[in-house]
């Protein structure tokens, strides 16, 4: 009896020093394991390292573009005018006058004049003067152009404005002669289809006529228009020309040529080179800007373009 209650005694103090929880099998390894995933968390592959914000790369510097001149200031800024409309205001620019202006164009190639004589060789071969032409870019398509007498401060293809007045040289020729030289930016585009005249000049070429030329009677605006003289010569300049598709027809239109415009103040000193000179009854043709059609007059017209003879 004594020795059954020993024994369970004994069995109950085997009992009571059991904990609750069974043993995680494997206990080892998954200490193991969660001490890797602690290295790895600190380590290259981390994913909150790969997630955080790296440095950007060096972004290219930025450069600055160059300021574009606008020409229209610039040249408003120097009170400058086109080429042509110097010859228009000539008696209010001129050096003897003490008088100073500014104008502006695209630098031509040399005026060419007469060399000298040489016995039984015809006629005298043309050379360089010390002259070269400005081109006025803003009417006449090439064909209106004053000398300058530049020197070396610009060169052919240059747009440019230059501070001068006029003087008359010893061959009786107007020049301006130029003092400062201020660069512009080269011109827009011109909207016009002709080829530019390759020189200044007034002097009237012979060609054919365009593809899609009209008679000036069924003209419309931008036209290439043929046409003959049917009235007197102007006679001051922008007073116009009568012309009609043919001699003896009546009046269509009152046409000014390029650069015909009245002097200020009637004070008109152009030269006969500056003019042009249109027979009756020869045909010519011309492109035209925009017809201003009238009751009962003549439409009036600005030709766009030198005339042509017609052959």
């Amino acid at each position: 009896m004594t020795r059954a209650l020993v024994l369970l005694l004994v069995f109950a103090a085997c009992q009571g020093g059991q904990t609750s929880e069974p043993p995680a099998s494997g206990s080892g390894t998954a200490s193991g394991s969660a001490s890797k995933r602690g290295d790895a968390g600190a380590g290259f592959g981390n994913r909150e390292d790969a997630a955080a914000p790296r440095d950007p790369p060096d972004a290219p510097a930025k450069t600055e573009e160059p300021d574009v001149a606008d020409p229209g200031k610039l040249i408003a800024e120097l009170d400058a005018i086109p080429a042509w409309q110097a010859v228009v205001d000539r008696a209010q620019l001129l050096a003897r006058r003490n008088q100073r202006g500014v104008v502006y164009g695209r630098i031509g190639p040399a005026v060419m004049v007469p060399g000298p004589a040489v016995a039984d060789a015809g006629t005298p071969p043309l050379v360089a003067s010390s002259y070269v032409w400005l081109v006025d870019d803003q009417e006449g398509n090439g064909t209106l152009g004053i000398r300058v007498k530049l020197g070396d401060k610009a060169k052919e293809g240059d747009r440019v404005a230059l501070t001068g007045a006029w003087i008359l040289d010893e061959e009786r020729r107007w020049y301006w002669a130029v003092g400062e030289v201020t660069p512009l930016p080269p011109a827009p585009p011109s909207d016009l289809k002709d080829p530019p005249a390759p020189v200044p000049s007034h002097a009237i070429v012979n060609g054919d006529l365009p593809a899609g030329a009209r008679t000036i009677s069924v003209a419309r605006d931008h036209d290439a228009v043929y046409f003959q003289i049917v009235g007197p010569p102007p006679v001051n300049d922008g007073d116009g020309w009568l012309v009609a598709n043919e001699l003896g027809d009546l009046p269509v239109a009152m046409m000014n040529l390029p650069g015909e415009r009245p002097s200020y103040g009637g004070q008109d000193m152009r030269a006969a080179d500056e003019r042009w000179q249109l027979k009756r009854g020869q045909t010519y043709w011309v492109r035209i800007g925009k017809l201003r059609k009238r009751v009962d007059k003549p439409a009036l017209v600005n030709a766009r373009t030198a005339p042509v003879r017609v052959m």
